[in-house]
């Protein structure tokens, strides 16, 4: 199992939860995308959603326009297994402290940072399985969610079979467990290669060259803002405002 190390006060707190505090108590966005991993695979295995209708092929996306395949793929783990429960595990697990982390703090940020990763994961599958993508995405979203809080909090300490473990040694040491259990790693080199993009755009490019493609929109900030958690008795939070022109003034009259 993998555990990451919890302060002994915080760990006591969520012994003492029951199910629906538990899940009232994750990040909005992160308990969003834990009931549709759960409700996706629920209805498939009681016959109702097929899934033919939800994974990716680019040839119906782009001949038919079935836009919603770009998302709706990512969010389906297929059957109830052991595998599905630890997926569902990394992503409550991970989701949770990236969403939380202080990078993902403005309104929207991390709504953005998934819908840019699912751009990525979807573009990238289209290159490894030409003309149709992978059809399942989920794992590697979760993987991708997984390396970038990796590279956000490199030094976080994990125990995974009594062992102890950086958090930027973490992806390499579950893709290596990975291929030692006689599984493929396609799908996590997929996430990595998208979480590795998100974060070169996102950190790398404005330190080393003063340019940030991937901010987050306005609109989406503002659309987010009332989601925002906040402490008992603060001000609602507000979303930020850009000006609608920029650039220097001149003043009338002169030259």
């Amino acid at each position: 199992a993998v555990l990451p190390r919890q302060r002994p006060q915080r760990a006591a707190d969520m012994a003492g939860q029951s199910i629906e505090e538990w899940y009232r108590s994750l990040p909005i966005i992160t308990r969003i995308g834990l009931t549709t991993f759960f409700g996706s695979s629920a209805l498939f295995m009681i016959g109702i959603l097929n899934p033919e209708l939800i994974t990716l092929n680019w040839l119906l996306v782009i001949n038919k326009f079935h836009l919603w395949r770009l998302i709706t793929c990512c969010f389906f783990l297929g059957k109830f297994s052991f595998n599905f429960l630890f997926q569902l595990y990394f992503w409550v697990t991970f989701s949770s402290k990236l969403e939380n982390n202080e990078l993902m703090q403005q309104p929207g940020d991390y709504v953005w940072f998934l819908l840019i990763v699912i751009v990525l994961l979807c573009v990238i599958s289209l290159l490894l399985a030409w003309p149709v993508g992978l059809p399942m995405l989920g794992p590697s979203l979760i993987f991708a969610v997984l390396y970038y809080w990796s590279r956000r909090e490199p030094y976080a300490e994990l125990n995974m079979m009594s062992f102890a473990i950086k958090g930027y040694q973490f992806p390499f040491v579950m893709m290596m467990f990975t291929l030692l259990m006689g599984g493929s790693i396609w799908g996590d080199l997929l996430g990595l290669a998208a979480g590795h993009v998100y974060y070169f755009c996102r950190e790398i490019m404005p330190q080393t060259y003063g340019i940030n493609i991937i901010s987050t929109p306005g609109f989406l900030a503002r659309a987010m803002v009332k989601y925002q958690p906040q402490a008992p008795g603060a001000p609602p939070p507000v979303a930020p405002q850009r000006p609608l022109f920029q650039g220097g003034g001149q003043r009338l009259g002169g030259n």
